[in-house]
């Protein structure tokens, strides 16, 4: 075994600053018992048990062995103290005190910190948990301590049950006063920026406790305002600053506790029961701001990966969108201008040639595949679309053909100044038209349509109506709604042009199809 691992100048360290603070606050909350006897606090256990949930493993040898020998030459006969109350000769005392209490408070601090991790305050859920566990190694404690001394005196079982209450509440009135700030303090939760509010409400906290003093001195006691007063710095605290806030209102309340007992007679339990119930307040409401503010700040940077996601799946549709439009114009413009020559330079050259038997069949051949040319170039890119205004380009279009093959009764209306649209403008507007159109002949069975532009001083809009069937709920516009894949492509195209994309189906039958597109835009 490497014994480095256990003793080494850092542990040495850490056992020196341990026992120092842990017989320091013993010395003074042996004060808080003088005063007529109304403070029954035990400060030390909040030490103990704060150094033992923070520090390393390794280091526990090293805190008990200085906690322990510290304790054998303060209060040893002839030591600094030399108070034998303090250290009992009994072979049950050494029993207790050297093996039986180390372990308890090991095993149930090693078996918590298996499940939890400091700073132990810092969520609703640790912070009951650390209080339960407070509560219970406070007992646990407490039995031995005091059954040891119970059996030696063979205390009967009724005072033994008064006095365990009374030392486990000192115990847990200690922990709850000193843990939390320690907690705060050694894993950095305090405040890392100047905060004159943190000081000035500190400071007129502390001003009215010396406040109180003086009028005592003065023999005007105030100590009941003031213990009630305290009230609202400490949720102020613990609010504004959660973590660090609430472990810092616990000190200053365990302070203010201590000045009114020094300034009233009421029994302790009175002291203590105020000191728990407010500091499990001021706690419970500071790991629930700090929780709450943990997960507003998940929830945002999930938001802002979010919305980075949403832009580039934007970006990215913009760009397949532009890239088939292209395509498009692109096999629009070599059919035009490779097939339609051939076409064309072929019919010349049968009409040159008056011998050839079949001569009107194979021009009438001829003219057919060049009107299925035009139509296929009309859907890759409609004509006019680079040169006409948007109004021309659908009135002489496929999507007026593809309504009179479809013997729909439609009416095509126009309103307002036409505005003149850049070409890529107009191929978004083009295709949600048609879309709407397709839609209405192909699954709406439609009898009736209309195709309205209108241009006013804000927007122009682009309306497509029908009586048909309307659109599923399953399509559009219940929770589950799975849109088709033209109507994504509707939205997307309207996005692409700063455009509004509003569809409405009307019961029992109907659906309106409308695009506005504000006029800033319109360039």
């Amino acid at each position: 075994m490497n014994i480095t691992r256990y003793i080494n100048t850092t542990y040495l360290q850490m056992g020196l600053i341990y026992t120092g603070l842990f017989h320091s606050v013993w010395l003074f909350s042996t004060q808080f018992e003088i005063i007529s006897g109304t403070v029954s606090w035990y400060l030390p256990a909040g030490v103990r048990l704060a150094a033992f949930l923070l520090l390393p493993l390794a280091s526990w040898p090293l805190l008990l062995f200085s906690e322990k020998l510290t304790h054998f030459i303060l209060f040893h006969p002839g030591g600094v103290l030399d108070n034998t109350a303090f250290l009992s000769g009994s072979v049950g005392w050494y029993l207790v005190h050297l093996f039986i209490s180390p372990a308890v408070v090991c095993g149930c601090v090693y078996v918590f910190r298996r499940r939890f991790a400091a700073p132990y305050i810092d969520n609703v859920r640790s912070t009951l948990a650390t209080l339960a566990f407070g509560v219970l190694i406070s007992v646990a404690l407490g039995a031995v301590f005091l059954g040891r001394r119970a059996i030696e005196v063979q205390t009967d079982l009724a005072a033994f049950l008064s006095i365990l209450f009374d030392f486990s509440l000192g115990d847990f009135v200690g922990i709850i006063v000193l843990c939390p700030l320690l907690f705060a303090l050694y894993t950095r939760q305090y405040i890392n920026k100047n905060e004159s509010t943190l000081f000035i409400t500190v400071g007129t906290w502390l001003l009215t406790l010396v406040f109180s003093s003086y009028l005592y001195s003065q023999n005007i006691n105030i100590s009941y305002q003031i213990k009630y007063l305290a009230v609202f710095p400490a949720l102020f605290l613990s609010y504004r600053y959660a973590v660090f806030g609430s472990a810092l209102s616990c000190f200053f309340i365990g302070i203010t506790a201590f000045v009114v007992a020094s300034q009233s007679a009421l029994p302790p339990i009175e002291h203590q029961f105020y000191i728990l119930a407010l500091c499990v307040s001021c706690l419970i409401l500071g790991s629930s701001i700090n929780q709450s503010s943990k997960l507003n700040k998940k929830l945002a940077r999930n938001n802002e990966d979010l919305e980075i996601a949403v832009q580039n799946t934007q970006a990215l549709a913009a760009k397949l969108v532009a890239l088939q439009e292209d395509e498009r114009k692109r096999l629009s413009r070599d059919l035009h201008d490779d097939f339609g020559h051939r076409i064309v330079d072929l019919k010349l050259q049968l009409s040159l040639i008056d011998t050839t038997k079949d001569h009107d069949i194979l021009i009438d051949k001829i003219d057919a595949l060049y009107q299925a040319m035009k139509k296929s170039l009309g859907g890759l890119r409609p004509s006019g679309i680079d040169t006409l205004p948007i109004e021309s380009v659908i009135e002489r279009s496929d999507i007026i053909t593809t309504l009179k093959r479809a013997k729909i009764n439609f009416s095509f209306n126009l309103s307002g100044t036409p505005i003149n649209f850049k070409p890529e403008q107009k191929i978004h507007i083009y295709r949600i038209v048609q879309e709407a159109v397709t839609n209405s002949i192909k699954y709406a069975n439609a009898k009736t349509l209309s195709i309205d532009i209108s241009y006013e001083s804000q927007s122009a809009t682009f309306t497509v109506a029908d009586d048909g069937a309307g659109i599923p709920d399953t399509i559009e516009g219940t929770v589950d709604a799975k849109p088709t894949l033209g109507l994504l492509s509707m939205k997307e195209r309207a996005k692409l042009i700063d455009g509004t994309l509003d569809i409405t189906s009307f019961t029992p039958s109907g659906t309106v199809v409308s695009l506005s597109i504000p006029t800033y835009n319109i360039q």
